[in-house]
């Protein structure tokens, strides 16, 4: 009897470190082409302060570990070195101006740990 103890709790352990090394408890991605498991690998190993995760249906995808007030300059700086100027934030939208024309990047945070960025391809 303890013999089947012992093996049901390994089975068990084995069972709990796979399922949570696979991230699958985290929430759904905006995106189809990466896992959860590269997305959130991709976000605490990077040296960059926004990673690009994807691009898809003419948005790049950023991700970023840090706070959201460190992540926003990120932002900020990513935009202005490409002639953007940053005019306002709303929600999580931030809006920039270049030339009359103004766009929007979208942020969503993604767990408590991760915060998401979708920039029209082209910025």
């Amino acid at each position: 009897m303890k013999k089947w103890i012992a093996v049901i709790v390994v089975i068990g352990v084995i069972s709990t470190y796979m399922a949570l090394s696979t991230k699958f408890h985290y929430p759904e991605l905006p995106f189809s082409n990466k896992t959860k498991y590269e997305v959130a690998n991709l976000a605490t190993t990077s040296t960059l302060p926004l990673s690009k995760i994807t691009q898809e249906d003419g948005y790049i995808w950023f991700v970023t570990d840090d706070s959201e007030d460190i992540a926003e300059e990120s932002l900020k700086k990513r935009l202005q070195k490409n002639g953007w100027e940053f005019v306002e934030k709303d929600g999580s939208g931030y809006f920039f101006e270049r030339n009359g024309e103004r766009v929007m990047i979208e942020s969503e945070k993604w767990t408590s740990n991760y915060l998401l960025f979708q920039l029209p391809i082209g910025l």
